[in-house]
């Protein structure tokens, strides 16, 4: 056994130590503040963060020596100067920052002078000492908007006030010039009276008299060095920091001045470098030094101090503090040299009771009657601590000694009633210690002796209300006699279906009927009957989803409601709901546990229950069935604990143990968040790419899109910076996604190839502790339609639709009253040659008869004669209507062809030699076939005429195409004729040729006289 105490020499030091402390008002350890930090490695432009604000929509601003960044919980935005860019900031040095109540950002920087941010156009306007605008100096060290909502910026040059209506300045000085330094605004703030202060860099405590438009110092401070940092109080009093020369407090209502300078003393000052200050919201004084954080308490007058440890997590980034802020939810940043980081005001609820060092893995705790905390360790013994004063009593392994400790693994402790401490080991047995000597009984298993212990692999030791001890192993379940050692053993015996489901007992509890159940390791859960050593079996059945979620049940509850809590290994948490009928319920990670695994389990005073897994602890509410988790963000020393090792306290602090050690927390003290989140759009992207929009995406309420951007992800962000990696979104486009999206804790959402039309982007999210904005952020996407598919065209497609419908009807009625003119013309042209030339051969058959029947044959053959040329005439007009009819002499190639054909039989038939020729041009042309049939019987005539009349010996046809006009010529050298004249023969051969032309819409000229021949010119016009 080993005490672990100060030696003589180092506990004189403690006492004389204490002594002081006492003396000088004994300022206690700091509180245990947990620190987030965020740096360049998480995106921050630069790490020295010198100033930070809050706006109007819940961002958080950042001044860096190179760039602006806007913080949103997810990641940074970052401002810079770009000369290529209307709007861009002025200048990447930031010094100082303020937020007004309109959503604008003003920014002071080095040398760019004071530039305001615009949200709704996302872009900076600019005021310099260059302009018109009366800025004396491009060096803003400080900016504040009062409580009317005015922007003051102070300079080297003195304090200016903008007029925001005319974007004038208006510039407040000293009366006395004195030294450079003595205008040189360094820190600005407004008193509870409503009046503005200033600290100089000569080290001048001023307030502004806006009547005389001056600076009036305060009278009785004296300047000793530049003031770096201001900060009123409710009251009506400030705090003044000042650059190597400490702190003061000034109580401009009483006159009281202090000072607090650095010294020797606990809870002295670390640092007389002050370069921050902040009264928060609980009007506590912080101050930022370069040793570290201190935190003022005004009850003793002493300071806490926090500052960076190096290789230890959540700690200080840096020990030079250059910038303090508090949001609206309370929670604290402190910019350093080597970024930010967020805390918590008031300490973390998780602490290590015994220092992980000490402990190595903790796989065993609990309390004894006397408050001390016993721990099991993997390789450190047993250890006991004194919760008064803090005396860590270690027992280890002796191989030498039997007495001692049989295993330094230790996997389950037990304190009894009657106040000894059992103690089950990984492999050596069970033993218990008496805590006045020391010594510990040892029982093993013995082969031989069948009532030694069942197996010397013990994992859970457990005394009912009857005073048994149950000591569960890896070998089956046993019923201890303390007073003789003997046990009595149960294990599983295949052949009987009552025998325990499983020798791998992991659990043993009492319920308040009185039965005892056991948690088997692969046989799920078993109710034992003492008095006849039998066990009823539930088991998981994969076809039941009301039986048990797992076989290996690590502990159980039975809160007050008697319903009986089953934490698995592998199917989460399980209740009880019927013992008769084996059903359970179950609650899984679908329902919100981080794992599926959970090692420990204990209840609260608010009838919660704490779960250890290996993803953090969980808190389930059974009223509401909503867990939260807590893991090594909130605090923790691990995520993964270990099984068996968890414990209540009396006073009803949690215990937890696993591979870090052991955590212990006040329920009551665990923060929660109960405020939903602010949700914001944050970024648009078009093909995985930032657009550029001319409204900030955070602002608008319609975004258009046009069609070719038919891939596109919006950005959010929920504005909650508590752990902000733990908050939680869901997205929905309404009009086309069916249900919400879970998106956990993806910020963005991304679409591809919506419709047109018209869509509102929903997002929901919910803060760190699983509390939901169910409002959310909205906005109206517009998809444009492509050319083809708006609204104008689609009624110009109808319109032509339409048009083309009546075409084509018009095109149909055409052809058909076209065709119904052809067998019109047909009709009549049969009727009028056929029929007559029909009728000519009856009279002129009926004469022929008469005359022959008289003998009379000269006359019968001359009409039949006639009869002969009338037939050959009507075989000729119909050979002509066959012809025009028949769509394959549509080209002028057949009707040159047929026009060639008939020439040469009528002229060589009279002795006329001819020429025929046809220009190339003609042959690609097409005539309908009313124009074919007309053109054909014009030319037919012709030549007929030609033949008949003009007692020629040659003649010239020719067929050509001039001006998009189908010319005819017909030339001879016979005798001509006088046009007017009678027609010869008494015919109507002209007449019917200028009736066919006139159908033809053509123009026919004919030059003739006695004696020069004759000369005909069709022109036909073509489309």
């Amino acid at each position: 056994m080993t005490r672990i105490s100060l030696s003589p020499p180092a506990w004189l030091s403690w006492l004389l130590c204490c002594l002081s402390w006492t003396l000088a008002g004994a300022a206690p350890p700091p509180e245990n503040l947990t620190f987030h930090p965020l740096t360049t490695a998480q995106g921050l432009s630069e790490n020295s963060v010198l100033s930070a604000v809050q706006d109007r929509r819940g961002f958080l601003w950042l001044g860096t020596q190179d760039g602006l960044n806007r913080y949103d919980g997810a990641g940074f935005r970052v401002f810079r100067n770009d000369p290529q860019r209307a709007g861009s900031l002025s200048s990447n040095f930031i010094l100082a920052l303020a937020a007004d109540a309109h959503g604008n950002v003003w920014v002071g920087t080095g040398g760019g002078g004071l530039c305001r941010y615009q949200p709704l156009a996302d872009r900076f306007v600019t005021y310099q000492a260059s302009d018109s605008s009366g800025l004396t100096d491009n060096f803003v060290r400080a900016v504040f908007c009062d409580r009317r909502g005015r922007v003051w910026a102070g300079a080297e040059t003195g304090l200016h006030l903008l007029d925001q209506r005319t974007g004038r300045f208006r510039l407040f000085r000293h009366p006395d010039l004195g030294n450079v330094r003595r205008n040189s605004i360094r820190a600005i703030l407004q008193a509870a009276d409503g009046r503005i202060w200033v600290g100089t860099g000569e080290g001048r405590l001023s307030y502004v008299d806006e009547r005389r438009g001056l600076l009036v110092p305060l009278t009785d401070w004296v300047p000793q060095a530049p003031i770096t940092a201001l900060a009123a109080t409710p009251q009506g009093d400030l705090w003044v920091g000042v650059e190597n020369a400490g702190l003061y407090f000034v109580g401009l209502r009483s006159g009281q001045r202090r000072s607090y300078q650095p010294g020797p003393a606990p809870g002295a000052l670390p640092s007389d470098a002050v370069r921050s200050l902040l009264v928060d919201g609980q009007e506590r004084l912080w101050v930022g030094t370069m040793s570290g954080l201190c935190r003022f308490n005004p009850g003793t007058g002493t300071f806490a101090n926090w500052q960076h440890r190096a290789g230890a997590g959540r700690t200080l980034p840096n020990n030079t503090v250059l910038t303090l802020y508090e949001d609206r939810l309370g929670l604290l940043w402190a910019g350093t040299e080597q970024g930010l980081a967020s805390f918590e005001p008031r300490p973390n609820a998780f602490s290590q009771p015994v220092p992980q060092h000490e402990t190595g893995p903790v796989w065993a705790l609990a309390e004894d009657a006397g408050r001390q905390l016993w721990l099991g360790t993997e390789n450190m013994g047993l250890l006991r601590l004194n919760p008064v004063t803090r005396q860590l009593t270690r027992y280890r392994h002796d191989p030498a000694d039997p007495t001692s400790l049989p295993d330094d693994f230790v996997r389950a402790v037990l304190p009894d009633r009657d106040g000894r401490i059992w103690v089950g080991t990984q492999s050596h047995g069970l033993a218990y210690l008496d805590p006045a000597t020391g010594r510990f009984r040892r029982y093993r298993h013995n082969p031989a002796d069948p009532t030694s212990l069942s197996d010397d692999n013990v994992r859970c030791i457990y005394q009912d209300r009857q005073g048994r001890l149950w000591v569960g192993t890896e070998g089956g379940l046993n019923l201890l006699d303390p007073v003789t050692g003997r046990c009595a053993a149960y294990r599983h015996n295949p052949r009987d279906p009552r025998s325990l489901s499983s020798n791998f007992v992991r659990c043993v509890y009492q319920d308040h009927r009185g039965n005892v159940w056991v948690g088997v390791g692969g046989g799920g859960l078993c109710r034992f009957d003492p008095r006849n050593g039998t066990s009823h079996a539930f088991r998981a059945n994969p076809a039941d989803p009301r039986s048990l979620s797992s076989n290996f049940v690590r502990c159980m509850y039975e809160d007050e409601q008697n319903r009986l809590w089953l934490a698995t290994e592998g199917g989460g948490l399980s209740c009880l709901l019927d013992p008769e009928a084996g059903r359970f319920q179950t609650f899984r990670e679908p329902q919100g546990l981080p794992n599926d695994v959970i090692y420990g389990m204990l209840p609260d005073g608010q009838g919660d229950l704490w779960l250890a897994t290996n993803k953090g602890i969980a808190r389930f509410t059974p009223r509401t069935r909503r867990f939260r988790t807590y893991d090594v963000r909130d605090g923790l020393p691990q995520d993964e604990f270990n099984a068996g090792a968890f414990c209540r306290r009396r006073d009803g602090s949690l215990l937890f143990g696993g591979g870090n050690g052991v955590v212990e927390f006040q329920p009551t003290a665990v923060r929660y968040n109960p405020a939903p989140p602010v949700v914001v759009f944050t970024g648009f992207r078009k093909f995985n790419q930032p657009a550029r929009l001319d409204t900030s995406i955070t602002e608008r309420r319609t975004l258009r899109l046009a069609p070719r951007d038919y891939f596109f992800s919006i950005e959010f962000a929920a504005l909650n910076y508590r752990l902000p990696d733990k908050n939680r979104f869901s997205y929905k486009m309404e009009g086309f996604d069916d249900e919400w999206i879970e998106a956990g804790g993806q910020h963005q959402a991304t679409y591809t190839n919506l419709d047109p039309g018209s869509y509102t982007f929903r997002v929901r999210a919910a803060n760190n502790d699983g509390v939901w904005n169910p409002t959310g952020a909205a906005l109206k996407v517009v998809v444009e339609p492509p050319w083809y598919q708006t609204w104008w065209f689609r009624i110009l497609a109808s319109w032509v639709v339409f048009g083309l419908l009546f075409a084509a009807y018009r095109l149909r009625v055409s052809q058909l009253l076209a065709l119904e003119r052809v067998r019109h013309n047909i009709a009549r042209d049969l009727h009028d040659d056929m029929g007559s030339t029909l009728s000519s051969i009856s009279i002129l058959s009926q004469l022929a008869r008469n005359h022959q029947q008289r003998n009379n044959q000269e006359q019968a053959s001359a009409l039949l004669e006639q009869i002969g040329d009338s037939s050959r005439r009507m075989l000729d007009s119909m050979d002509d209507i066959v012809w025009a009819i028949n769509p394959a002499h549509d080209s002028m190639d057949a009707v040159a062809a047929r026009m060639r054909s008939f020439a040469s039989d009528v002229l060589e038939a009279r002795g006329i030699d001819f020429t025929f020729k046809v220009a190339p041009e003609v042959l690609e042309q097409r005539l309908p076939m009313r124009a074919r049939r007309e053109f054909f019987l014009l030319f037919k005539e012709a030549v007929n005429n030609l033949a008949k009349y003009a007692q020629a010996e040659f003649a010239a046809i020719r067929l050509d195409y001039e001006q998009r006009q189908l010319v005819l010529r017909v030339e001879d050298d016979g005798v001509g004729f006088d046009p007017q004249a009678p027609a010869q023969g008494g015919g109507n051969g002209m007449t019917n040729m200028r009736s066919r032309a006139a159908a033809l819409k053509a123009t026919l000229n004919l030059d003739t006289a006695p004696g020069q021949g004759t000369r005909l010119e069709l022109r036909v016009p073509l489309k």
